[in-house]
């Protein structure tokens, strides 16, 4: 590598002072030199100052901000979307359990035929609704047993839900085979379905129960009841009264548990309500 030769001469001596620099090392010094020279022209303290004062950053945020907020709302539409497709599979399995009436399947694992079955869901619930209307229009008196119906005669909320619950009682996970619904003592319970009144029956848990039959293959079942108002044997109609909600059995406070049970086995009672 070339180097440079600088000699230095003093003031006090007519020696010189000689000193090797490598060639590369002014060639980084002028480069160093440029790059700061364009670091200040590009970005300058006045270029930043300019920008922050004349709104540009603010407006590049407020865009930005308002980018990821329609971001946002595109996704919660989405999933939305996709519950609701899932909720209207699950309503037509429900109907057409509850109904008796059996649907061919047809299933594909390519993806494709899966997206496109998913965009015909609402028609094929249609189909169903159809299907189903047309079956209880034949057979009225089943389509008045059907328990369609919230239990309680005022709307009141729902506590705890179909599936796994904790038992606070047990500090258990435990299977919940209804629903319980918020009730305060008094409130009317009705008859979900038209039926036949199947039992009548104090249980350790559940207090005072109640039990409808509505068809050879649907019960439902009422409990924490304060009061009965029908007597085993007895024919009601969907909507008559039959109990007055209270709190008796093993219950923190006033409550309504409600199930429906098709062949014996307790199903979702929500997938099954039309006044929700």
């Amino acid at each position: 590598m070339k180097k440079i030769n600088i000699h230095f001469f003093s003031e006090k001596t007519e020696t010189a002072k000689a000193r090797q620099i490598s060639l590369w090392r002014p060639i980084l010094w002028l480069l160093a030199f440029a790059v700061a020279v364009c670091g200040f022209v590009f970005f300058s303290p006045f270029q930043i100052y300019h920008k922050l004062s004349d709104g540009t950053l603010a407006n590049l945020q407020a865009q930005n901000r308002m980018i990821r907020e329609n971001i946002s709302v595109l996704r919660e539409n989405n999933d939305s979307a996709e519950n609701y497709l899932e909720r209207t599979t699950s309503h037509q399995d429900s109907i057409y359990k509850i109904g008796g009436i059996f649907a061919e399947v047809h299933s594909d694992s390519a993806d494709s035929v899966y997206k496109q079955e998913r965009t015909e869901a609402l028609f094929q619930t249609y189909k169903t609704y159809s299907t189903f209307r047309n079956a209880l229009n034949a057979n009225p008196a089943f389509a008045q047993a059907i328990p369609v119906l919230r239990p309680l005669k005022k709307t009141s909320t729902i506590t705890n839900r179909f599936g796994m619950m904790f038992d606070h009682f047990t500090d258990q996970e435990l299977p919940h085979r209804g629903v319980d619904f918020f009730a305060e003592e008094g409130d009317t319970v009705v008859a979900t379905g038209a039926g036949k009144v199947i039992e009548i029956r104090a249980h350790r848990g559940f207090g005072q129960t109640l039990k409808l039959q509505h068809s050879d293959r649907i019960r439902t079942f009422y409990a924490h009841l304060d009061k009965i108002l029908v007597k085993q044997g007895d024919v009601v109609k969907r909507g008559d009264p039959v109990a007055i909600a209270g709190r008796s059995g093993r219950t923190a406070g006033s409550v309504l548990h409600y199930e429906i049970r098709i062949d014996g086995e307790p199903v979702n009672p929500e997938d099954y309500f039309i006044n929700r």
